[in-house]
């Protein structure tokens, strides 16, 4: 890759889709979900995934109640495109047997997530989740995991910030 290109590549800012944003983008078209999925599909930002949380977006999509909304077929098929759209992380540095986050968090499913964050150094992690993932964030909407410090924002947030030019 040349100059230009990696410095293409750089200007796109890393981020992590949680599930809780995946769900309601699969199902409409609409709202900032969505348009955080768009941003992935313009290039325009970059989304890691683990092998840990690409099997958790697809164990949500066959949910029941997810399946009355949207065929499994269908959903499987966004996840996809997502995923394709996406760069796998290999986690080398795993806060799962952490008592301390595991404390603040309160919900072993959402760590892997945070592992993402953490391994790929990106600068966002972008959630629905308030009742364990955005209750962690200090006022300044940023957590730090070991030395790595990064922003935990809803997608409505996330979206006015990078209309504002300041992602």
């Amino acid at each position: 890759m040349g100059k230009a290109g990696e410095k293409a590549e750089k200007a796109r800012p890393g981020v992590v889709i949680d599930t809780s944003v995946l769900i309601p983008a699969l199902l409409s078209s609409k709202g900032h979900a969505f348009e955080v999925i768009n941003l992935l599909f313009e290039e325009k930002i970059k989304n890691y995934y683990s092998i840990a949380t690409r099997e958790e977006y697809y164990n949500v999509i066959a949910y029941p109640k997810i399946r009355k909304k949207i065929p499994l077929s269908v959903a499987k098929e966004r996840v996809d495109v997502i995923v394709l759209y996406s760069e796998r992380i290999p986690i080398k540095r795993s806060f799962k047997k952490s008592k301390t986050l595991l404390e603040k968090v309160r919900d072993p499913k959402d760590i892997p997530f945070l592992d993402v964050v953490y391994n790929s150094k990106a600068e966002f992690l972008i959630t629905y989740d308030r009742k364990h993932l955005l209750r962690i964030r200090g006022k300044n909407k940023r957590f730090r995991l070991g030395r790595h410090e990064f922003y935990i924002l809803t997608p409505k947030e996330f979206i006015e910030l990078y209309k504002k030019g300041k992602v």
